[in-house]
Formats: structure tokens, C-alpha cells, sequence
């Protein structure tokens, strides 16, 4: 069987060019142009649009189960008394992604260790809790990247979220990769948790933010070509 190089994309791969809390002022914007609701007002949006992150997040973290992108607006527009429509719906979903697909910056150094991962015989993964795995490949594709992966695991596809050993199942089982011999690299407990219970090394990156998981990772790698040096050291073990 093949390694495996699996890489989490938001906090790993990428990260938002302005800070989180104007990141989610941006999409409430959106959201607010999207509703298109004269009676409707900044502050009431924003916090329909918080208040249905934090209980989708509550599913999210209780079952492991993915809310998509439409659930979450589902969630929203019931907070603020309105009836969900399919053309509405899909409205917010292009409002919810659009700081996604529009203000994310690759991590410097990315390209340089797909490439290294693959010149040292890795199978190159991407393994990502994503509210709409769609955005994510049309992110990868504004920055040039999407050709440069083998598989594309996404959360809202699979229908589980990591730690859930099926989303690992899944890639394990498309891919042919072996667990023992792959690793996984991301900057949240739960990827570093998931891939150990599944029998892979593990990297915590933390290029853009500490690593506070109570789960210890096999590797500490505050940089892409730190992570590229650990995938050369695999590689001849």
C-alpha cells in the first residue's frame, strides 16, 4: 500500500488575509445583501448568523456529523422568521462562501512540499471539515493548486467530520494508502486525534495559530518546509 500525505486545509493550508472577526463581518454583509430585506438590519443578521454557527457547531461537535452550508442557512433564516426557499437558499450559500473563496491565502511554502511529498513517493491528500466542498475546489482552483492533489476528502461530501473514523475510512479506502506508512498534518484536536486513532503519524502545524489540542501529535512544524523536512525523515523510515 501507498503513503499518504493528508493536509487539512483551513489553518493549515490556508488562512484568512484579515482578521477572523472582520472575516465573519464580511459574510454577515453578504448575507444581509443576499436576504435583500429592507426591514432587516445589520445587528439583527449578525446575530442570527453567530447564533446559527454556534448551534451548528453544537451538531457538528456532539455528533461528528457535518452541517452543510444550506443547513447552517437553514438554521439562520429560522432565527430571523423567515421561510427557507430553494432560490434563497441558494443565494446565501454563494453569501456564506464568498469571503471563503475570496479572502484565503495560502500558506508559503504549500506548493514546495506537495511537491517534495510526491518526489518522495506520497500520495497527496487534501482532508478537510468543509461546509461546502464545491467553494473549497473552486478556492484551489484560484490559486492554482487543485491539479497538485491525488483525492479530496471533504466533510460535507463524506457526511462525517474528523475525528469520525469514517471520514478516515473513506480516504483509506479510495485512495489505498496505508495508515501506518501516511501522515497527516492540521492545526486542530481533531485531526491530530482522528489520524492517531487511525494509525498515522501526525504534525500539528502551527504557522498561523498555537496548537492547543489535548491530544499529542508526533511532530511540532510552525512552517511548510519544516513539515517537508518531516515527510523527507518519513520517508526512509
Amino acid at each position: 500500500m501507498e503513503r499518504g500525505l493528508l493536509l487539512d486545509l483551513w489553518g493549515t493550508l490556508f488562512w484568512p488575509r484579515l482578521p477572523l472577526e472582520e472575516y465573519h463581518l464580511m459574510r454577515a454583509k453578504m448575507i444581509l445583501r443576499a436576504l435583500d430585506q429592507d426591514e432587516l438590519s445589520f445587528d439583527a443578521v449578525y446575530k442570527a448568523y453567530m447564533d446559527a454557527r454556534r448551534l451548528a457547531d453544537k451538531i457538528r461537535n456532539t455528533t461528528l456529523h457535518e452541517v452543510d452550508v444550506i443547513g447552517e442557512a437553514i438554521i439562520l433564516l429560522d432565527k430571523l422568521g423567515i421561510e427557507p426557499t430553494g432560490d434563497l437558499l441558494r443565494e446565501l450559500e454563494e453569501a456564506y462562501l464568498h469571503p471563503f473563496v475570496t479572502q484565503l491565502e495560502l500558506a508559503p511554502g504549500a506548493v514546495e512540499l506537495i511537491r517534495t511529498a510526491r518526489e518522495h513517493g506520497f500520495r497527496v491528500i487534501l482532508a478537510s471539515n468543509t461546509i461546502s466542498g464545491r467553494h473549497a475546489r473552486i478556492l484551489l482552483m484560484e490559486k492554482g493548486v487543485l491539479g497538485l492533489f491525488d483525492y479530496l476528502a471533504f466533510s460535507n461530501e463524506i457526511g462525517f467530520r474528523k475525528p469520525h473514523p469514517k471520514f478516515f475510512s473513506v480516504i483509506v479506502h479510495q485512495t489505498g494508502i496505508s495508515p501506518s506508512r501516511s501522515v497527516f498534518v492540521g492545526d486542530e484536536e481533531g485531526d491530530i486525534a482522528g489520524a492517531r486513532a487511525f494509525g498515522m503519524k501526525t504534525v500539528a502545524f502551527t504557522g498561523f495559530h498555537e496548537y492547543n489540542g489535548g491530544v499529542a501529535p508526533d511532530y511540532f512544524a510552525k512552517s511548510m518546509s519544516e513539515v517537508a523536512e518531516i515527510i523527507k525523515v518519513l520517508s526512509s523510515a
